[in-house]
């Protein structure tokens, strides 16, 4: 059995097609979201960060912020005891520019659970990351909500405006953050589905903003295939390349196999899976390049997904040394009573003229 399976992966990569260079390139959309469901009480405020490596590779995306409610409806109209999140974006933990606000932007109508789309530019951004503030309003003791950062791809035929046009500044008294922690939001790969004729590749490019306090990370690339209605058999072969690894833009199976077995698997499988181990000195953009194995000239359909998991906040630095005060500052949200919260107000004409339109 052991010799059988040599034979074949060595077959795999003596293949002609083991040096053809991929069909396709593609690049993964990401989204940001806490590492669990969320609990906030009436008039608290929390902060979420979301790592944004200076827009070395979302440079002009396109980002909206979404929250759902999963103890009680979403209720912000003005009539009665209002239960709802305001949601406010800005380039910086101050809270001081004021990029996107679900309030504000609903000009006089009722605030929705998302805020209008903006445009990530990191010449105007005026620092590094995306920062999300989201407030509880007073109509239920206690609310259970998620929070998603969704970015898309810049597009031609869709013109976002850039987060920095129309920013509202406001004083630091304003802001209301006083010591708010701030929690790191996860990076979630979205879905990939792509097809590819077997012995054909792809090369997908996982743009994950890899931060320096830790010094190594590890993550899990899935891809599956679905079964086919006739049952017939087909999967796919997965490698793992990060950016010291390329040559010439290429992510080459011989390269990947003399890294280790967590940078792919060879197995053909309907479940595919790599787990390797991103060290500090090849941060950076990732790349799977998937090799499609079935039928002669057959189509083999496959789905990419990943997930850049926080590590546990009590992590210990790989050097030895605790790191207390990083745990504390970048992945414990800390809440605070709003005692200065007043009831929404109707925004004037005005207001209402300056506020930008929503871009569908």
């Amino acid at each position: 059995m052991f010799v059988l399976t040599v034979i074949a992966f060595t077959a795999l990569l003596l293949s002609p097609a083991s040096t053809a260079k991929p069909k396709e390139f593609k690049t993964m959309t990401v989204s940001y979201a806490p590492d669990k469901a969320l609990v906030i009480n009436e008039g608290d405020s929390q902060m979420f960060r979301a790592p944004m490596c200076k827009g070395q590779y979302l440079d002009k995306w396109s980002f909206v912020a979404k929250v759902y409610m999963m103890n009680v409806p979403w209720d912000s109209a003005e009539v009665g005891d209002d239960s709802w999140l305001h949601i406010k974006i800005s380039n910086g933990p101050e809270m001081t520019k004021i990029v996107r606000d679900n309030a504000r932007d609903a000009g006089k109508n009722d605030p929705q659970p998302l805020t209008k789309a903006f445009t990530y530019n990191k010449a105007t951004w005026g620092s590094d990351d995306i920062y999300i503030q989201i407030t509880a309003s007073q109509g239920n003791p206690t609310f259970q909500y998620g929070l998603e950062l969704i970015g898309t791809t810049p597009r031609d035929d869709l013109s976002i405006p850039d987060g920095m046009d129309g920013v509202e500044t406001v004083s630091a008294n304003q802001a209301q953050i006083r010591n708010c922690g701030i929690e790191v939001l996860e990076q979630i790969a979205n879905p990939l589905t792509s097809k590819l004729v077997a012995e054909q590749t792809g090369q997908y490019l996982i743009p994950f903003c890899f931060e320096d306090q830790f010094d190594q990370r590890t993550l899990t690339v899935s891809t599956m295939v679905p079964e086919s209605l006739n049952k017939k058999p087909g999967g796919v072969a997965s490698f793992f390349c990060t950016t010291p690894m390329m040559k010439n833009g290429i992510c080459w199976r011989s390269t990947v196999t003399n890294r280790g077995a967590t940078f792919y698997d060879p197995s053909g499988a309907k479940v595919n899976s790599v787990t390797p181990t991103v060290v500090k000195d090849e941060y950076g953009a990732v790349y799977l390049l998937v090799l499609a194995q079935g039928d002669y000239q057959e189509t083999v359909e496959f789905t990419i997904t990943t997930k850049l998991r926080n590590p546990p906040k009590d992590t210990l630095k790989l050097t030895g040394k605790f790191v207390n005060h990083t745990a504390i500052s970048l992945y414990s949200p800390r809440y605070f009573k709003q005692t200065d919260i007043k009831p929404r107000e109707k925004q004037t004409n005005e207001d209402q003229n300056d506020t930008n339109e929503q871009v569908d």
